[in-house]
This record gives structure tokens, sequence and C-alpha cells, in this order.
């Protein structure tokens, strides 16, 4: 027997005055409904309604567990109807946890206007230089760099994985530029820090791949501080386009070697927002990827 259910068609036959017109109202036939109520009393161990054959009245019993069971019930539907309301309607928190440069120059200055547009959802974000988190203990969406593995994730592309080498003019007034991969063993260069092993470049040249163990004056976890020291003219750094296009294109860095294809080991990838696969995803969160995406294919 489905107890929720029992008390359900309970409440109704009272509302109703009849079961047969409460066993309708709920998708049951009369015989069901009588059978149900009747199993409802025989698992009590007392009776609940007085039957006639044209009407139902509570029994003492009856009034009482009506008085208790009423208001536990209206609460539950209220907040399956608010659950609903979360999958339909954006609103409720929404929890991202997202690849540090890039949430502060592509997700924070997009906060303002995803709010104006969704005003009943709040956003609680958190940044990382992590690589490989996925979503989960309460966890809503991932800005990350690639794909996780497996199929039980949903991923949508941000930003092209191009980096592109470039410097100050002041250092390359200074240094010169290089003109093949093999130079910048005799440049400074900015690199993302390895835990106890040097940084390497990698460059898709003519005669196939190239790796060059670069060494320089500064390391560090964060893409943002290699490209303020890039700015500042302490050497060459390799970054996303994401990142550094803006610099290139106002003349504060000087892309080089354009013609190759080059990435930091390990940076490659290319930025996915990644949420869990479901067949009903949050409305709160569909329309922040909605967003994010927006912006992105206007760029």
């Amino acid at each position: 027997m489905d107890r929720l259910m029992a008390l359900r068609l309970f409440l109704r036959a009272l509302d109703r005055g009849a079961i047969a017109a409460a066993g309708r109202s709920l998708g049951l036939s009369a015989t069901a409904a009588s059978r149900t109520l009747r199993e409802l009393e025989e698992s009590l161990g007392l009776r609940l309604l007085d039957r006639t054959t044209r009407h139902v009245a509570p029994t003492e019993a009856g009034r009482r567990l009506a008085a208790r069971v009423t208001p536990l019930l209206e609460n539950l539907d209220a907040a399956m109807a608010e659950a609903r309301e979360m999958h339909e309607d954006a609103t409720g928190t929404l929890r991202i946890v997202a690849r540090r440069s890039y949430a502060l120059r592509h997700v924070v200055p997009r906060l303002a206007a995803f709010r104006a547009a969704h005003p009943r959802v709040e956003v609680d974000l958190a940044l990382t230089e992590q690589t490989g988190l996925v979503p989960g203990s309460g966890v809503d969406l991932v800005i990350r760099l690639g794909l996780p593995a497996g199929k039980s994730f949903v991923g949508h592309r941000l930003a092209s994985g191009r980096r592109i080498l470039c410097a100050s003019p002041d250092y390359l007034a200074r240094h010169g530029a290089p003109a093949s991969p093999d130079d910048l063993l005799r440049h400074a260069c900015l690199a993302y820090r390895q835990e106890e092993e040097a940084p390497v470049w990698i460059f898709t040249t003519p005669p196939g791949r190239r790796e060059i163990e670069v060494t320089g004056p500064f390391r560090s976890n964060s893409g943002e501080a290699l490209r303020r020291a890039a700015l500042d003219g302490l050497g060459l750094v390799l970054l996303p386009e994401w990142m550094v296009g803006e610099d290139v294109a106002a003349g504060r860095l000087v892309p080089l070697l354009e013609g190759l294809a080059a990435w930091p080991e390990r940076y490659e990838a290319e930025i996915y927002a990644v949420h869990a696969r479901t067949e009903r995803l949050p409305a709160k969160t569909l329309a922040f990827v909605a967003h994010l995406l927006a912006r992105h294919s206007a760029e």
C-alpha cells in the first residue's frame, strides 16, 4: 500500500464526502479507492470513516488524524512545488567552481547582466587554479580546462585552446625576438610552476613536435600573475588567447613565432563549462550556461 496516496485519498474523501468521488479525483476506481482506505484502516488498527451508501464521515480517530496530517501534506506539497519551480524557473543558489584566471576575465564581468536577467538566482563562485575538477558535492557547475572523462558529465565549450607566445615591446627592445623555438633557450621565459619538474613548452614545427625546457626569473601557478609579469617586461610568456588577446590587439604584448602552434605542457585544453548529465537540469544552471555561451558566440 502506498501510505502517502492512502492519506491523500482519506483527506479527499472527507472533503468530497464520498469515497468514489475522492477516488476519481486521484485517478482511482471506486473499488480501488475503497480497498485502499480499508488497507489504511487495517494498518492503523482502527476505523477512520463511518460509511453509508451515499456518504462518509470521520470517526473521532479520523478527525484527529486529519487534523495532524493535513498541515504535513500541505507542507510536503509546497516543498515539492518549490523543487519543481527550481527546475522550471531560474531560482535558488547556483554554486560554481571556476578556473581563476578565466573567471576573473570572462565570468565575473558578466554576473551583473546575468543577475539583471535572472534576479531570483544567487551565485556562489569559488575560484581555483586546480585542474580535473568535476561537479558534485553541492557544486552545480565547473568551469575548467578540458572535458572530464566518462559519460556522467556534459561540457559546453567556452573558449579555444589556442595559446599565444608573446612579450612586451620593452622586453623585445632589450633582448630581441626569438626566430625559432630553440632561441627560447636564450630568453627569460615566464612559465607555469610544475611540482619538482622544469616547465616545458611544446611547439609543432615542420620537422615535427619540438619540446623546449624553458627557464626564467619567474614561475607561478596563476596565469594572471604570468600575464602581469610579461606586461612588466620580465620575459616571454605562453598564455591562452582568451587571456592575452586584448593585450596583443592593443599592442601591450607582441605575438611571437606566429606560424607555430604552441602550448605549455599540460595546458593545451580548451575551456568548458561542465555540469552533471541529468534528464532535468535545474533552470538556474541552464540559464547561466546559456548566458556564457551567448556572450562567447557574440565575441
